[in-house]
């Protein structure tokens, strides 16, 4: 299989900046998205969050029928659907419908949820988040690959009539922060994204997991479903918060503003519950330094983006173009900054 093809894809949380109302974000996203689109983007990744203004979509579903109606091309994939918290069978039904609406441009992430408030929320202990994950994830795929519901199981299969548009499913995702996770991910040809943005491992790590992901997709025997973004080979990706400005310092200076309003919404929940595992200011501007999130000229992004993607040997970049107090005007700019002056390298960095 090739490992080569670098895709592209935005990534969304649509989090509140605390001055839009959630109807006008709801809107510039979709438009955001339809730009994503025209400047060749693949594939565009909707986050799910619960009680936070992290995410204002806590039904991914629902957006993105709304994204299938703008959209004619891109690739649509909930990154993730939030296993714990599903009704299997009722999930499985959705997935078929997305597909379906958007003629077969559906991939579906699945996770067990990164932050046990969320799941609290709906009387799911932290403890049983992986059962429910691991039950969950089955009778989706059963039910997506027969076309049946076993009901509670009991044996009797239930006949579900609307069917996915690509058999024997749509492709699947699992991003993890977790490092361990990957070789497994990659002996079952499931794409993923190592880390999030300004919590991922080094470039150092991120390629030793890439070989050993690479490394599992070997043995992958010929005709099993792998592939995502519409790509033949499994996504192994990376992810970050990016801005592609005028000059470098506006960028860096922009950028560092958004991220200390992005950052209160990331640790809303936490704070709200106590918690201090977020407690300590971040410090995005060695964040900056490090890689972890991105901003320049377009010149200088592509030249650190594509060293990072050859020296990673990610296949996939998730970029993060809209966030905290970046208003749609800005985000847009970046977004065909990045589209017309940096994309073309970034697919042939590898």
């Amino acid at each position: 299989m090739s490992q080569r093809a670098v895709t592209i894809g935005l990534f969304d949380w649509v989090d509140s900046d605390g001055v839009r109302d959630t109807g006008q974000l709801y809107r510039e996203r979709l438009d955001l998205l339809a730009d994503a689109e025209a400047q060749g983007f693949d594939i565009y990744h909707l986050a799910e969050h619960h009680g936070t203004p992290l995410g204002l979509a806590p039904s991914p579903s629902v957006f993105l029928a709304a994204a299938a109606m703008r959209t004619t091309r891109i690739r649509l994939c909930p990154l993730v659907y939030v296993l714990p918290l599903y009704q299997p069978t009722r999930l499985a039904e959705e997935i078929a419908m997305l597909d379906q609406l958007s003629g077969g441009r559906l991939e579906i992430g699945f996770g067990k949820g990164g932050n046990p408030y969320e799941l609290l929320a709906y009387g799911i202990e932290r403890a049983d988040a992986q059962r429910l994950y691991d039950e969950n994830f089955a009778a989706v795929m059963r039910a997506l690959t027969t076309g049946l519901a076993d009901a509670g199981g009991s044996g009797v299969g239930t006949e579900i009539p609307v069917r996915v548009r690509q058999t024997p499913h749509p492709p699947v995702w699992y991003p993890s922060s977790n490092p361990e996770s990957i070789p497994e991910l990659g002996k079952k040809g499931i794409n993923t994204i190592l880390g999030f943005s300004f919590r991922s491992p080094t470039v150092e790590e991120t390629r030793r997991r890439r070989d050993e992901y690479f490394g599992g997709v070997s043995d992958i025997p010929a005709g099993t479903p792998t592939g995502g973004a519409g790509a033949p080979a499994p996504r192994f990706g990376i992810m970050r918060n990016i801005y592609v400005g005028e000059s470098d310092a506006a960028a860096r200076e922009r950028v560092l503003e958004a991220m200390d309003v992005f950052y209160q919404q990331f640790t809303a929940v936490w704070r709200r519950h106590g918690d201090d595992r977020f407690g300590a200011p971040q410090d995005f501007a060695r964040a900056l330094d490090e890689g972890l999130v991105i901003a320049g000229s377009a010149g200088s992004v592509r030249v650190q983006l594509t060293e990072m993607l050859h020296a990673s040997g990610a296949n996939h970049f998730a970029g993060a173009f809209s966030f905290g107090s970046l208003g749609y005007a800005e985000a847009r700019s970046s977004l065909v900054r990045f589209g017309e002056e940096v994309a073309p390298a970034v697919r042939a960095a590898n």
